[in-house]
């Protein structure tokens, strides 16, 4: 394999110019990948204007940044970055194409392998090997984990899971270099008619250091007292969400915690009624400790969690929250 075949980019996942935190992760794994295969990491930037976004990670990172000018990718469409991505790897094919698995990167990538020939590999979390790496992912709801080794004589388009990696954090003072690229206009078959802002929230959940996150088996609304009084005992505790609970309405959007919610990695967190379907672990698998509080004790997360509790959360929970109050010396309410 020759040494521009060995190339690896990283597609830079970015809102109005301001690069989403994922992004740093899937550099994180490339550049273990890149220490295995002997490879070399450059970050990819489309938009317009690309250069500050461009200069921003070049600064954060240390790595080069291959930077992409086109006044049509300010739209956003997925559509206009893939044909932008294509004509500017067709020439010189990197050995591997990291994107986030997020709603762009499931757009992004499938498409993308076709328009280069390439392998198409989804929702990667972990590779071993040398110096061809295999990659893991999770299959059949996280039940399976699944090894998958790309051929070797062609490019492979990777989505890597958020929480895969920490943030990658620069090996040198120095900041990358930007290589500015402009390109012709692309013809779009779709076009995008806007953007909604989802509505403000005082959740957040990256800064929390407890969640408690409330899965289908908590029911409706009316049952969610006891999760929020026991998130409120924390000085930095949170509510957090499985995707069902979400799509009913029980708890708004920015409570969600998945690959279509944030990923989050705070110091505790509880698991109440969560079966443990893979787009939600894969938003919380970095927590430092996790526990599971469920009647199944077959349940994916029960299995998973560091410690698990098989007993009914509406039972289970007033007793902690009793306990809880009880070691601090505080009444009971």
């Amino acid at each position: 394999m020759s040494a521009l075949e060995k190339n690896i980019w990283v597609v830079a996942e970015h809102v109005e110019g301001v690069v989403q935190p994922v992004t740093y992760e899937v550099v994180a794994f490339a550049e273990k990948v890149a220490t295995a295969t002997g490879g070399r990491v450059s970050v990819v930037v489309v938009g317009h204007p690309a250069r500050p976004t461009a200069e921003q990670i070049a600064e954060a990172s240390g790595l080069d940044v291959i930077a992409l000018d086109a006044e049509a990718a300010s739209s956003g469409s997925v559509e206009i970055l893939r044909r932008l991505l294509k004509g500017l790897a067709l020439p010189h094919p990197p050995r591997f194409l990291f994107v986030p698995h997020t709603t762009m990167g499931w757009d992004l990538a499938p498409g993308l392998a076709v328009d280069l020939g390439a392998s198409s590999l989804s929702s990667v979390c972990g590779f071993e090997g040398d110096p061809e790496p295999l990659f893991r992912r999770r299959i059949l709801n996280g039940k399976f984990l699944q090894e998958v080794r790309p051929a070797d004589n062609r490019s492979v388009v990777v989505t890597v899971a958020p929480g895969t990696e920490d943030p990658y954090v620069s090996k040198t003072n120095r900041p990358g270099s930007v290589h500015m690229h402009e390109a012709e206009e692309p013809v779009s078959s779709t076009k995008v008619l806007g953007h909604v802002d989802p509505p403000e929230s005082s959740v957040n959940l990256r800064e929390a250091e407890v969640i408690i996150a409330a899965g289908r088996g908590v029911g409706d609304e009316e049952n969610l007292g006891c999760i929020e009084e026991l998130a409120g005992l924390f000085r930095r505790g949170a509510v957090g969400a499985s995707r069902p609970l979400c799509d009913a309405g029980v708890l708004p959007l920015a409570c969600q915690v998945g690959m279509t919610g944030q990923t989050v990695s705070p110091k505790l967190y509880i698991a109440c009624g969560v079966s443990g379907a893979l787009q939600h672990t894969m938003g919380m698998q970095n927590s430092d400790m996790v526990i599971a509080i469920n009647t199944d004790p077959n349940a994916t997360f029960c299995r998973e969690a560091h410690y698990s509790v098989v007993a009914d959360l509406h039972e289970f929970i007033p007793l902690l929250i009793e306990k809880i109050r009880g070691l601090r010396g505080e009444p009971s309410e």
